[in-house]
């Protein structure tokens, strides 16, 4: 004999949901996927925004390392290699320098990019021992081509210099409006400097300005005590630049994401106060999209081939 319980049960069961309950459980179905796609667009965009920051060190790091890399590059000499006393500086530089030019300093059609300074580095080869024309790739210049000890100088380079290799570093907008670290060297064919002729090369996007500072010494111990911009440098003549004995290099990169909150863009921090009396130091405040992340690249670099001028009059 059959319960009644079980007849309600099975009557029950064959009713199925009510509209209520369908509602309800369509309801709770919703708000579960809309969790599911929010926690995975966070989950996304937390993703994103760490591979942006490791990118933005991968090329500020790449970057630093190209510029300290041809300061240190700067003024070498085979020891058979005699410099003449009217030698261009084997660094010299402009502030504020846009559509740079190459001379004994480099010449400036615009102002920079953000400001952003020019570098004119000049060095020579160094060639296999018992094949000085072939180079050992111990001096490479920006664009990659191993520079040897012996052969002609870069186009433009003049006679009275034995320097093999000149680069010009400066930054400028490419044709997508996004700043770019860019290199100036001669154009070669068949492993020639052509005469008179220079390619620009983009080394790193995403370099928003280029500053440089020039140590020298004023105390006479051979070391670099006074750090001073290019102006200065230049206001005092042209053998002024044998006596740099170091580079400060502050560089600027930009990622390529905003940054989900809004919060005030801080001013970054160049260099340091040239004294303790001093509040701050140079800084730089982005005008243009200011949500996008950066940080800045800096490093002191002590010039390591001697200059002419230490042993003769410039």
């Amino acid at each position: 004999m059959r319960s009644a319980g079980s007849g309600t049960a099975r009557r029950r069961r064959g009713q199925g949901f009510t509209l209520v309950e369908l509602m309800t459980g369509l309801v709770l179905g919703l708000l579960v996927s809309a969790l599911a796609a929010s926690s995975f667009h966070a989950v996304h965009a937390a993703y994103r925004t760490a591979v942006d920051l490791v990118l933005l060190e991968e090329r500020g790091q790449h970057a630093l390392a190209v510029v300290t890399r041809l300061i240190r590059h700067g003024g070498w000499l085979p020891a058979a290699a005699a410099m003449p006393a009217q030698a261009p500086p084997a660094v010299s530089g402009r502030d504020d320098c846009g559509q740079p030019g190459i001379g004994a300093a480099p010449t400036c059609a615009r102002r920079g990019v953000n400001g952003s300074d020019a570098l004119l580095v000049r060095f020579s080869g160094s060639g296999r021992e018992q094949q000085p024309a072939l180079p050992d790739r111990t001096m490479v210049d920006c664009s990659g081509y191993a520079l040897a000890a012996q052969g002609a100088g870069d186009a433009g380079a003049g006679a009275d210099t034995p320097y093999a290799g000149t680069n010009l570093l400066y930054v400028a907008s490419g044709a997508d409006g996004e700043p770019q670290l860019l290199c100036r060297y001669a154009s070669r064919r068949d492993g020639q400097a052509q005469a008179g002729s220079w390619t620009s090369g983009t080394l790193v996007r995403g370099v928003e300005t280029m500053q440089l500072r020039y140590g020298i010494d004023t105390t006479g111990d051979g070391r670099p005590d006074t750090f001073l911009p290019a102006d200065e440098i230049n206001r005092r003549g042209m053998p002024a630049w044998h006596g740099v004995l170091a580079v400060q290099v502050a560089l600027v990169l930009r990622g390529e994401r905003p940054l989900p909150q809004r919060a005030p863009v801080p001013g970054l921090v160049l260099f340091p106060p040239a004294s303790p009396a001093q509040d701050g130091g140079e800084i730089f405040e982005p005008t243009e999209r200011p949500a996008l992340p950066r940080r800045v690249f800096a490093a002191s670099v002590r010039l390591r081939n001697p200059a002419p001028c230490t042993e003769t009059l410039c």
